[in-house]
């Protein structure tokens, strides 16, 4: 069902999303053919190439290219310092049997899963930019702290 929620978005997308003349900021994928696909940078695609292909993915939106059918990207509707660098990962220290991950802001969706994937249900207090996780609350393991949808790793011993 959700693979099929998926297609149907992605369908949405192509077919709507792709077509619009509205001035949304989107990332352009130069194809071989001399077409071209246009991805709104709202979705926040993830780019990365594997082997020989060209994987974008997003929330709502996984496309597979062939490496050889995209020859460049460019961006459209971007002006000046439009386009930021995606933050590397949450900047954490060790205080007093806690993890103290600096550089949160209250708006962000933040999450602690264990090494399966599962969400585990945990106590964050925020302070300002800072979200405390106490170690106590976790049995020992590897952990990943998702912060809207990037993620850093850490480990509980």
């Amino acid at each position: 069902m959700k693979k099929k929620r998926k297609m149907i978005a992605c369908l949405l997308f192509l077919l709507f999303g792709a077509t619009s003349q509205a001035s949304a900021q989107t990332l352009v994928l130069h194809h071989a053919d001399g077409t071209s696909t246009d991805v709104e940078l709202y979705l926040m695609p993830r780019i990365q190439f594997q082997n020989d292909k060209v994987l974008i993915t997003s929330t709502v939106l996984d496309m597979e290219l062939p490496k050889d059918n995209v020859l460049r990207f460019s961006y459209k509707g971007v002006t000046g310092d439009g386009i930021q660098m995606p933050k590397k990962e949450a900047d954490y220290t060790r205080e007093n049997g806690q993890l103290v991950f600096h550089g949160i802001r209250q708006a962000d969706k933040v999450a602690v899963y264990n090494a399966k994937g599962i969400r585990i249900p945990v106590r964050l207090t925020r302070s300002g930019n800072d979200v405390t996780l106490p170690l106590a609350a976790i049995p020992s393991g590897v952990y990943v702290l998702s912060v809207n949808g990037r993620t850093s790793k850490f480990t509980k011993q």
